[in-house]
């Protein structure tokens, strides 16, 4: 299906989503400074001041920080919404989408048939996004189309209807090419008269006009045409347009926000104050009071210019033009050091609000695409407890593997609260004393909460049964026994216990089995943040975790890729883990990877841990 294809390869949604939020907390602030400085700050300031807006929306990344806004917000319970809607544990259809295999009596990984995961994988790959993450996106995307289809029409049908009646008169073209002149304007810029529109614009981004409504040259005298004519060129000059087609641009990918539609029109107020204050600058205070007049008679006269990105017009409601007459009257000047002030409040503002929380450090990459994978670069190395982690690439993705060679040290970490809510792999970590940790099994969500409250499938801790929300019924299994050996495949609670499992969590597919890798192609289950563990045979455990749904850092991997990934490190058995949101490596009080939600780390039901 290829919305499901776009929903698990680019993760647009989740990036606008996430791109919104940050820019709304800016809009807020911003708003809040203009507000405090409108005493200090001339109008062109105020102006500029967009632009930093502009610039953090269309940042298809952006980098961690220590400093960023949500290394200090407390965003669980938004984070714990956010997951509900977007990033649901899939509830596992045992009966239909595990390997159907069958286990002895004894505890080892069992052989398992390429064909029934491959069927496997197809059935949970037609099933894998939530049927409301598809709504959503449906309607958010449908959303943009609708808006983009009605602004390129209306501004074809506007362009096609306006004519090419050119001003001829010789007095006012010679006027008008000397303000040209004074503005070092060279490009070809008709005069237009059209009686589609009722008050002077500046049209067309690749062939601009000036519109002049019928009537003009006998309603305004020379001097207030001057202004007028100015005004537009004034508009030209700074690009305007441009950036109007930028900004309709942004709130149409953004329509769902409120917030960032009054920006866009702040911005345009803002924009038109901006122009004043520069063709005043061009003319003497006496004029300037002539300028203002012409704008009280060009209220009077016209209407506002049609509402589109491709016009910049000197018009405006009487409350807009009561403010641009206040500025005229009263002109502010801006201090350089007030001027400075602005800049570095709103540089601070914007650096804390765009950046995402602070992960670990920058990790080294060194492409290789015919092992799809990095080996031996960047290795973090704890002596004490044989614990190295190492950064891996491939086409799509990067991420992180950790290999510990004491098998008996990975543990199986349980939310305390079960029922009531998860928690985050660093908590795990903190709560039973361990150094490490990555996310573990998928959680039983029916109410739709996204907080990680209830293990799925069976939850096996230090040898009890902890959790078992599909009774007696036979499911896939990851876990360790009591000598350390990674065991998969399909048990029930009383295998778990008569095999003497001492940890294990309900999850699938297998990837790798008596070392040989047993998904099919690349798994059916499209590209996305990838978790999984596996051990080699000399007992080492290999945590992989891979970043995903982050366009220009990591796309993220397929189950094929994940499995070469574990082959590549010699696995002899290897399970795919809950991925998504909940992929998460901890190390050393740091997150090691890069975090698909911007909240943070996601609130789950179970992790392994390495103590």
């Amino acid at each position: 299906m290829l919305l499901q294809q776009l929903v698990n390869y680019l993760s647009l949604f989740n990036w606008v989503m996430m791109i919104s939020a940050k820019a709304s907390i800016f809009v807020i602030l911003l708003l809040g400074v203009k507000f405090a400085l409108r005493a200090k700050l001339g109008v062109r300031y105020h102006y500029m001041l967009w632009s930093v807006l502009l610039i953090g929306l269309l940042l298809p990344w952006t980098p961690a920080s220590s400093v960023s806004v949500y290394n200090f917000l407390d965003f669980s319970q938004l984070q714990q919404s956010i997951a509900a809607i977007f990033n649901q544990s899939h509830q596992l259809d045992y009966e239909k989408k595990e390997v159907q295999s069958h286990l002895d009596n004894t505890p080892v990984a069992v052989s398992t048939d390429n064909k029934a995961i491959s069927t496997a994988t197809a059935q949970r790959s037609s099933n894998g996004v939530p049927i409301i993450i598809q709504l959503i996106y449906i309607d958010w995307f449908s959303g943009v189309l609708l808006l983009s289809v009605l602004t390129v029409i209306s501004n074809k049908q506007f362009s096609a209807k306006i004519g090419n009646e050119l001003i001829t008169d010789e007095r006012l073209l010679s006027n008008f090419n000397n303000l040209k002149l004074k503005l070092k304007i060279d490009t070809e810029i008709p005069l237009v008269r059209t009686r589609y529109v009722q008050s002077p614009a500046l049209f067309g981004l690749f062939r601009p006009r000036i519109l002049l409504p019928f009537g003009f040259e006998q309603t305004f005298n020379s001097e207030q045409i001057n202004y007028i004519l100015l005004h537009e060129l004034v508009h030209f000059k700074r690009k305007d347009l441009w950036v109007n087609w930028i900004a309709r641009l942004l709130v149409t990918i953004h329509w769902f926000n409120p917030l960032l539609w009054y920006a866009y029109f702040r911005m345009k107020e803002d924009q038109e104050m901006a122009c004043d204050a520069r063709a005043i600058s061009r003319i003497t205070p006496e004029q300037a009071n002539d300028y203002a007049y012409t704008l009280i008679k060009l209220a009077e006269t016209y209407s506002s210019a049609p509402r589109m990105a491709c016009i910049a017009s000197l018009g405006g409601s009487k409350s807009q033009i009561k403010k641009r007459l206040l500025m005229i009257a009263k002109p502010k000047k801006t201090s350089v050091n007030w001027l400075l002030l602005s800049v570095v409040v709103i540089g601070v503002i914007a650096f804390t609000t765009f950046t995402s929380p602070k992960v670990s450090a920058e990790p080294i990459y060194n492409q290789n695409a015919n092992n799809r994978q990095i080996d031996g670069t960047a290795k973090a190395i704890d002596s004490s407890s044989g614990i190295t982690i190492e950064d891996i690439t491939g086409p799509t993705y990067r991420g992180k593997v950790m290999l510990i060679q004491d098998p008996k040290r990975v543990k199986l970490a349980v939310t305390k609260n079960i029922g009531i809510t998860g928690e985050r792999v660093s908590d795990f970590v903190k709560d039973t004393g361990a150094i490490a940790g990555i996310n573990a099994g998928g959680f039983y969500d029916p109410d739709g909460k996204g907080n990680g409250a209830i293990p799925d499938g069976i939850t096996l801790q230090d040898g009890k049964i902890v959790s078992n929300n599909i009774g007696d019924k036979a499911v896939n299994i990851a876990g360790f026994d009591k000598q350390g050996k990674l065991v998969l495949g399909r048990m029930t609670a009383k295998q778990l216990q008569d095999n003497n499992m001492r940890e294990a969590v309900t999850f699938s597919p297998n990837l790798m089995v008596n070392g040989k890798v047993v998904i099919a192609g690349d798994g059916g289950w499209g590209i996305a943040p990838r978790t999984g563990i596996g051990q080699r045979a000399d007992g080492t455990v290999i945590f992989v975790v891979i970043d995903g749904r982050q366009p220009s850092w990591s796309l993220g991997a397929t189950l094929g890729d994940l499995a070469k990934v574990f082959e590549n490190y010699h696995a002899v058995n290897a399970v795919n883990l809950d991925g998504g949101s909940s992929s998460e490596m901890f190390f050393q009080g740091k997150v090691q990877n890069r975090l698909w939600n911007v909240f943070g780390e996601r609130y789950l039901a179970t992790a392994f841990v390495v103590k």
